[in-house]
């Protein structure tokens, strides 16, 4: 979950965007950073607990022509100034920073105190720095000093590794990510392409088991296993754009997302045809074998909904399974059947770690995945991007509404090959309708934000394509303004949930538009009224409903009803979290990208 950076440059310089791409990451990790800067024969080291910002207010920091840099989310030791990244050896003459977390690495410790190093953090990481100054003691390179380094850790690891003395940014990884950008008399290394965009367009992305070493006019990869033998990889275009990254009018990149969406939408019905090869070679695995959609998190609640349309609209039955308990659950995937892996960076490890046990097993892995070049890219048989571009903010928004939407059409697409025209104007539709109605939308839910923030509990109802919409609302407003918020199907709730119902607990009810499942809910809201709940519906026009607060948006059909009613409850959390003084775009906690397990 931690994100790394490196540039190497033929003149100094590298401070300004270190510092800039460094921040780009933070969506990756928060609780501490620093930074690294060659000086020839040593090394400038700048760390602390806080943010990018916190650690080098007011701190006088040298520039040179090499640097790398990290924002860390804590696994193996506390939030301190002394684990926080990079770490070094003895001599000081070595700086590493490691995304990704190492199994066994006590007793590796525990070696090399009995052969004279010193530690001064408790993290994983800092073995690397020792390991790799042993080699170097016995003459090795730094290259060849970390190649057996690494032969020595078991776990996950994306290393950057910088030696006094040596213009050169040293990589190795192994299941976590990390891109080469490629520039003119310079180049770079990063967790991912995000950070980078500022300063190229051009990424050669590792692979398992490689390493690395790029120097201002040079990148050379070697496969790590036994010898090194070098290998030669092509450069893939990113079409991603700077300003993507930048939140321009808004104040937090969160707020900015949900505002692009319907934008995404647009993108989506305009590139219809993209998506028919997919959804034609999904089919035909389908015939063959069982399907089963893993993801993780918000992906999670969109695969339930992908799962409603497969069997809805094209009459495929799935299984959902969580990507963290794949290994126990997927004990009957056998060779032929289908994965459908769904992932917004592509780089999920619970989510990879079940494709490689599927392809193990000789199942087909298809993948919907936002990130051009992630790693999930390249485990699929097949896989197509939702076109989102960059998200920030580590709520998950745009990403959920262009997975949703994805699924739609492929779904639609198997159920009719030649429904391409009327999905386009569909989409267009829905997106129109979410700009004409999205003032209106925003201030409502500013509203709906004011009366939760002083309530400690608030409960979703869903039914049918909505029960997964409202586990996602209820995770959005969880994981940002840290209230405790649960989402449930409708019918289920009164099998339980009811009991936690008193005086004045909100009840976030998503309305059907199917006429049949109306009369159902309302049901569920004379329930928990009875019982004193303050209920909030979002619903259709032209539905009475015995609610105390009411939140109307357009909806089209029950189908895509998702795609609108997300974003109200993406606005809700938002501003729940803003009323309470809290930080959308950087969760206690949490972090963007959960690269561990």
């Amino acid at each position: 979950m931690c994100g790394i950076v490196g540039i190497v440059r033929s003149r100094v310089g590298v401070l300004s965007d270190l510092l800039k791409s460094l921040k780009s990451l933070e969506y990756r990790g928060y609780d501490s950073a620093g930074i690294a800067i060659s000086l020839g024969d040593d090394i400038f080291i700048l760390k602390g607990v806080g943010t990018i910002d916190q650690v080098i207010r007011g701190a006088e920091i040298p520039d040179g022509s090499i640097g790398i840099g990290h924002t860390r989310w804590a696994t193996h030791g506390g939030v301190s100034l002394e684990n926080a990244h990079p770490q070094v050896s003895c001599d000081g003459k070595i700086a590493v920073v490691h995304n990704g977390t190492l199994d066994g690495f006590e007793q590796l410790r525990e070696d090399l105190r009995a052969r004279g190093h010193s530690f001064r953090s408790e993290t994983d990481t800092e073995v690397i720095a020792h390991l790799v100054e042993e080699g170097m003691r016995e003459g090795l390179s730094p290259l060849l000093s970390l190649h057996r380094a690494v032969r020595m850790l078991e776990g996950s690891y994306a290393i950057a590794m910088i030696s006094a003395g040596h213009n050169s940014i040293y990589l190795a990884r192994r299941k976590s990510p990390l891109v080469i950008g490629l520039g003119k008399g310079e180049n770079y290394c990063a967790s991912d392409v995000s950070a980078l965009l500022h300063l190229t367009k051009e990424f050669i992305f590792l692979e398992d088991g490689e390493l690395a070493e790029i120097t201002p006019g040079d990148v050379r990869i070697w496969r790590g296993d036994g010898e090194l033998v070098a290998i030669e990889r092509r450069a893939e275009v990113v079409d991603w754009s700077p300003q993507q990254m930048e939140k321009g009018r808004y104040e937090h990149f969160m707020l900015k997302e949900i505002n692009e969406q319907p934008y995404i939408m647009m993108k989506i019905a305009d590139t219809i045809e993209y998506y028919k090869k997919f959804s034609e070679r999904l089919e035909s695995a389908l015939k063959s074998g069982s399907l089963s959609i893993v993801a993780a998190g918000t992906s999670m609640h969109a695969g339930l909904i992908g799962k409603f349309y497969l069997s809805t609209l094209a009459g495929f039955g799935s299984d959902v399974i969580i990507a963290s308990e794949f290994p126990e659950w997927s004990r009957h995937i056998a060779n032929g059947d289908v994965i459908l892996a769904i992932s917004q960076s592509g780089e999920t490890a619970d989510v990879l770690e079940a494709v490689r046990i599927a392809r193990d097993r000789g199942a087909k892995v298809f993948s919907i995945v936002n990130v051009p070049g992630s790693t999930l890219t390249r485990l699929s048989d097949e896989y197509v991007f939702i076109q989102a571009g960059p998200e920030v903010g580590v709520a998950a928004t745009k990403t959920f509404t262009a997975q949703v939407a994805s699924l739609y059409v492929i779904s639609s697409l198997i159920s009719d090959p030649t429904s391409s025209e009327d999905l386009r104007e569909k989409l267009l539709s829905i997106s129109n309708s979410i700009l004409k109605d999205m003032g209106r939308v925003d201030e409502e839910s500013r509203k709906i934000a004011g009366l939760l923030k002083s309530r400690e509990h608030v409960f979703f109802l869903g039914r049918g394509v909505n029960y997964p919409t409202a586990l996602e609302g209820a995770l959005k407003l969880k994981e940002i303004s840290y209230i405790h918020a649960e989402g449930y199907a409708a019918g289920e709730y009164k099998h339980g949930p009811l009991a936690l119902i008193e005086e004045g607990v909100p009840v976030i009810a998503l309305i059907p538009k199917e006429r049949s499942l109306i009369n159902k809910i309302i049901y569920n809201l004379m329930e928990v009224k009875a019982r004193g709940s303050f209920t909030v519906t979002i619903q259709p026009p032209d539905v009475s409903l015995p609610s105390d607060r009411r939140l109307v948006v357009d909806v089209e059909d029950e189908l895509t009803s998702p795609l609108i009613y997300a974003i109200p409850l993406q606005l809700i959390a938002y501003y729940t979290a803003l009323e309470l003084g809290r930080n959308p775009d950087k969760p206690r906690n949490l972090a963007k990208s959960v690269t561990v397990e």
